[in-house]
């Protein structure tokens, strides 16, 4: 047998560490609501006043709790443009994993990763032992502040989910049509909106690939020039992914992942954030009458079958590479995501 083929680039495996903020600088006020207290107790300021928050600028990231040490990890999108009922109750729910965690942090592993193992799974998600009393803790506390039942349900549903498995859900976490709606009251929280993450240049960490013919057919004379401005975020994302962010094309990059993750699937990923960021230009090709929703699928299968080939000439196998697609598996019902492994190229279902 020849030798497995090895990635074509040099990684850095040693990130900066992720800067942690203080949960109260952000979130204030959460030590006088009734529903945060009643998972605290006496110990809520004293918890909240050590509680730390690592931002990640990932559209698709909202809020978790941290397997490494159980503070917050918080979507900066998610922050910025959420209303502020979702927001605080997001909050309350994860404030009730804090306690999970504190209470018996391997079993909250354990259960966590159960869903997160192959990327997200929904399914599991919907029916995991530590979610569904976090979001029947955060659906009393919505029924509380007046939220009608189309808006709890809307607030409940994250991502493609099986109706059947969905609808189960909803009767675990208490939300029954019906239920006379309490009167409105306003949420007695103060949410800062601004954050800032820091940026690390590409190159320092991911070397070689200015010499990668895939990457040079994107970029021809202007490689050097690109990668050398591309920026990275390091994030405690639980997730193994490198992704690019939709403002303004850094790529997101896990820090276990970094440290821990195959080279061949790191260099994958980096060639689709390269060809996503190459066909998302305003001047790439675009397609006469195409939709947004249309275009945005069409560079998604454009660029991962792209990669796919990279991934098999290095011989990644076909399973390896389904599993690791986390973000189609995340946005894509699941026949849609079916239809996505054969346009680019896998035929295997995840």
């Amino acid at each position: 047998m020849g030798k497995r083929p090895i990635a074509p680039i040099a990684v850095v495996r040693k990130a900066p560490a992720v800067r942690l903020s203080p949960f109260l600088t952000y979130f204030k006020g959460f030590h006088r609501v009734g529903a945060v207290r009643s998972i605290f107790g006496d110990e809520t300021e004293e918890v909240l006043g050590k509680l730390k928050i690592g931002f990640i600028s990932n559209k698709y990231m909202y809020m978790g709790v941290r397997d490494s040490d159980g503070n917050l990890g918080v979507g900066t999108y998610h922050l910025k443009n959420s209303d502020v009922r979702t927001l605080y109750l997001d909050i309350v729910h994860e404030l009730f994993h804090v306690r999970q965690f504190m209470q018996d942090r391997q079993y909250f592993r354990r259960e966590h990763w159960k869903y997160l193992k192959d990327g997200f799974d929904s399914s599991l998600y919907f029916q995991s032992p530590i979610e569904i009393p976090a979001y029947r803790h955060a659906v009393d506390e919505a029924k509380r502040i007046g939220m009608s039942y189309d808006e709890i349900e809307e607030y409940l549903r994250m991502g493609p989910v099986d109706s059947g498995v969905f609808r189960r859900f909803l009767e675990d976490v208490g939300l029954h049509p019906g239920a006379v709606r309490a009167p409105f009251a306003k949420v007695p929280v103060r949410i800062k909106r601004d954050v800032q993450v820091p940026l690390f240049p590409f190159t320092d960490y991911f070397k070689g690939l200015e010499q990668v013919p895939a990457v040079r057919s994107l970029f021809g004379g202007q490689t050097h020039k690109v990668l050398a401005g591309l920026k990275l975020e390091f994030s405690t994302m639980p997730m193994n992914m490198i992704a690019p962010d939709e403002d303004d094309g850094h790529l997101q990059v896990s820090v276990s992942y970094l440290k821990d993750g195959d080279a061949r699937l790191l260099y994958m990923d980096i060639l689709i954030c390269l060809n996503i960021l190459r066909r998302s230009r305003k001047d790439g090709s675009a397609v006469k009458g195409e939709s947004e929703e249309s275009r945005s699928y069409r560079i998604m299968v454009e660029s991962y079958r792209a990669a796919m080939r990279e991934g098999k000439r290095l011989g990644l196998s076909g399973r390896d590479l389904a599993r690791h697609m986390v973000l189609p598996r995340f946005l894509l019902e699941p026949e849609d995501f079916r239809r996505f492994l054969r346009e680019v190229g896998l035929r295997r279902k995840a």
